[in-house]
């Protein structure tokens, strides 16, 4: 889907949200161009329901799994969430799947009963280009260059 279309779903299902806020920037980039997995344009309908709050978490670790932790053990709150749309910033180099694995396997494993329900709990990610963060070389390395960003919608309530 491109830009211009995601950004008019957007405003469609969400007519109040501030073009220039955090999360429809994130949610631009979800479900925007250039992610390794394919997302299911179905999900940003899900997410954005009645009568919800949004709030961005931001990772960083060395690990993807530790940026799962982080989430699990400093942010509780997104185990209450409704719904969780996440993605995976990968270092720069060959992506490393089996780690992107084993992060989904911890947070699927960390998950109380009530955030099974979460609706939608959707996730991709998106390569670092060769040439940034002062890595021209392009080879993978693991220094804190994993990051998770999580995009969690919670219940307003009346």
């Amino acid at each position: 889907m491109l830009a211009n279309e995601v950004n008019a779903l957007i405003k469609k299902l969400s007519p109040f949200m501030e073009e220039n806020s955090e999360i429809f920037r994130e949610l631009m980039t979800f479900f925007g161009q250039g992610s390794r997995i394919d997302v299911h344009h179905g999900d940003l309908s899900k997410f954005l329901g009645h009568k919800r709050l949004y709030r961005v978490i931001r990772l960083k670790g060395d690990s993807y799994k530790d940026c799962v932790y982080q989430l699990v053990d400093n942010y509780p709150e997104s185990m209450e969430a409704l719904g969780m749309l996440r993605y995976y910033k990968a270092p720069t180099g060959p992506v490393r799947w089996e780690e992107v694995e084993a992060a989904e396997i911890a947070i699927g494993k960390e998950l109380t009963m009530a955030a099974y329900g979460w609706m939608p709990d959707a996730w991709t990610l998106f390569e670092k280009g060769p040439n940034t963060e002062g890595n021209e070389g392009g080879e993978h390395t693991n220094a804190g260059e994993h990051e998770l960003v999580a995009i969690l919608a919670f219940d307003l309530g009346e």
